[in-house]
């Protein structure tokens, strides 16, 4: 890929990501929009390998617009690139066959494995927004309560007897973060003690 659009309205992240880009691909040809009707119409006029995109961030840009887009040039890859807000955030990237969704304060190192691995025909979700997606995505339990996927990942690690310290460290969350996720599963269990959560877990057959 060396034709890259870039559909953003903030400057600094244009500055940086064009840096970034620089490093990736040698002499890219790189070229900004900041509106619906400048986006479709450079998409028109150029040979497009690659759209990296903020849809929060340009003017008039609606929902069914990277559909369109896939459709209309389905040889250029897309990339949104964006703050992880909700689920709805990405499901663009799960129903339209979007190519990589990353976050916006990611490493600069991400881009380039995003980059390497579209241009090898994969799709990439970035860890950031993984991180997060599995943080509100719910999985349905016997009982009804509703635990996410991150509430299920750790209550399976609690049952294989793993401490706070080792599965915040495998999650790469804070071990803050991990036990307010222990609290969020004990009120939804109905259950007070960590004894009492591995035996909930134990019979439910998730460990």
């Amino acid at each position: 890929m060396k034709n890259f659009l870039i559909a953003d309205s903030e400057n600094l992240h244009i500055i940086g990501l064009r840096h970034t880009l620089k490093k990736r691909v040698k002499t890219p040809n790189l070229k900004v929009v900041n509106s619906r009707e400048e986006l479709f119409k450079s998409l028109e006029k150029n040979d497009i390998d690659c759209l990296i995109i903020d849809p929060n961030n340009i003017f008039l840009f609606y929902d069914d617009d990277l559909k369109i887009i896939k459709t209309n040039f389905p040889k250029c890859k897309i990339i949104i690139l964006s703050y992880f807000k909700n689920k709805q955030t990405i499901d663009s990237f799960l129903k339209d066959n979007i190519n990589g969704f990353i976050s916006k304060d990611c490493e600069e190192q991400t881009i380039f494995d995003a980059l390497y691995k579209i241009q090898n025909g994969e799709r990439y979700l970035c860890p950031k927004t993984l991180n997060a997606l599995m943080d509100v995505l719910v999985l349905p339990s016997a009982d009804d309560e509703k635990l996410t996927i991150r509430e299920f990942e750790i209550l399976k690690q609690i049952a294989q007897g793993n401490n706070g310290k080792n599965i915040a460290s495998d999650l790469f969350i804070s071990i803050h973060t991990f036990r307010t996720h222990r609290k969020n599963i004990m009120k939804k269990t109905g259950r007070h003690t960590t004894s009492e959560l591995i035996l909930y877990a134990l019979e439910k057959k998730i460990a």
